[in-house]
C-alpha cells in the first residue's frame, strides 16, 4: 500500500475503476429481472439478492479482465488510460485480491439463492475467468468466444434469477427468453468485435470478427438481432411474457432513444449505432422495473 499522502485514496478509486461498473450495471437488471418475472417471482428479499450476485459475479469478470490485459492495453493510449492498472494507478497485487474479493463475495451472495443458482454461479465465475485468463483467453478463440461472452454476461444471469425462483422449471418456461439475451449478447459482442477490429488484426488477435471479417461479422450481427426478435416475440406468444411489456417497451424505446436518433450523423455502422447501446439498455432496464412493479401491485 501506498505511504504517499492520499495513497489510499487513490487505491480505492483504482479498485473502483476496474468493476467498470458503468458498462455492465444497467444489463445486468434487465437480464435478472427478466428471468425472475418469467418465473413469475414474488417481490422479496431472493430478487436484491440475486441481483447484487450478478452484480458482483459480472464486475469480477471485467476487473480480472483488465488485470490480464494491462500489458497488452499500456500499449493503446485509450485503453492505456482507463485500465487503472495499466495506467499505473493500481499495481497488479492489489487489483487481483481486489478480483477474488469481489469472486468470493459472488459465490457468498448465490449460495443462499439455492443450489441451481449457486452453481450457475459458480460457473458464471469460472467462465469470467477463463475467458481473460493468458494460457486460456476463451475471447481469442472464434465462435467460442461470442458464446462464453454471451452466457457469462447474460445467460447465466438470467438462469441464475428463473431458477432461483422457480428452481423445477422446464425447458418451456425459460428457453425462449434466454435465447433472446443470449442473441442480444452475442451482437453486443460482434459489435465490440468490430469496432476494434482494426487494431485487433494488427495485434494477430483470432476472435470470430477477425475470422469470419467485416462484412461476414455484419451479416451475424444481423441474424443474430433477428433471432433475438424472433424468440421474444416466441416469449410473448407463450405467456412468458405480457403482451402489455412491448407496448411500454415500445413508448420508452420512443422517448428514450429520439434524441440520440435526432443527433446522428452519417458515418459506419459503428458509428451510428454505438450511441444508442447505452440508452437501449436503459429503456430495457426501465421496462423490467415497470414489469416487477406492475406485478407487485397486481398482488
Amino acid at each position: 500500500m501506498s505511504s504517499t499522502p492520499g495513497g489510499g485514496s487513490q487505491m480505492l478509486r483504482g479498485v473502483i475503476d476496474l468493476t467498470r461498473y458503468k458498462e455492465y450495471v444497467i444489463f445486468v437488471v434487465v437480464t435478472t429481472f427478466l428471468g425472475a418475472q418469467v418465473s413469475g417471482a414474488p417481490l422479496d428479499w431472493r430478487l436484491l439478492l440475486a441481483l447484487v450476485a450478478n452484480w458482483l459475479a459480472v464486475g469480477f469478470s471485467f476487473m480480472i479482465n483488465d488485470v490480464e490485459d494491462a500489458d497488452d492495453d499500456a500499449l493503446n493510449p485509450a485503453k492505456a488510460q482507463r485500465n487503472p492498472v495499466s495506467a499505473g494507478r493500481l499495481d497488479r497485487r492489489t487489483a487481483y485480491i481486489a478480483s477474488f474479493a469481489v469472486a468470493l463475495l459472488a459465490g457468498a451472495a448465490f449460495y443462499p439463492l439455492g443450489l441451481i443458482p449457486f452453481w450457475l454461479g459458480i460457473a458464471c465465475l469460472a467462465i469470467g475467468f477463463l475467458y481473460s485468463w493468458r494460457p486460456v483467453r476463451l475471447k481469442r478463440v472464434p465462435v467460442v468466444d461470442l458464446i462464453s461472452h454471451s452466457l457469462l454476461l447474460a445467460g447465466l444471469q438470467y438462469l441464475c434469477a428463473t431458477f432461483t425462483f422457480a428452481p423445477g422449471a422446464t425447458g418451456d418456461q425459460w428457453i425462449a427468453p434466454f435465447v433472446f439475451v443470449m442473441s442480444i449478447s452475442m451482437y453486443g459482442e460482434l459489435f465490440n468485435e468490430v469496432r476494434d477490429l482494426e487494431g485487433d488484426l494488427k495485434a494477430g488477435v483470432t476472435h470470430t470478427a477477425a475470422v469470419i471479417g467485416e462484412k461476414g461479422a455484419h451479416a451475424l450481427m444481423v441474424m443474430l438481432l433477428a433471432v433475438g426478435g424472433v424468440s421474444f416475440v416466441t416469449s410473448i406468444a407463450a405467456g412468458l411474457v405480457p403482451w402489455w411489456v412491448l407496448v411500454v417497451l415500445c413508448v420508452l424505446a420512443a422517448i428514450v432513444l429520439a434524441r440520440p436518433i435526432l443527433k446522428m450523423r452519417r458515418g459506419s455502422a459503428v458509428d451510428l449505432v454505438g450511441p444508442l447501446h447505452v440508452p437501449a439498455q436503459i429503456v430495457g432496464a426501465l421496462t423490467m422495473i415497470v414489469w416487477v412493479a406492475a406485478g407487485y401491485f397486481a398482488r
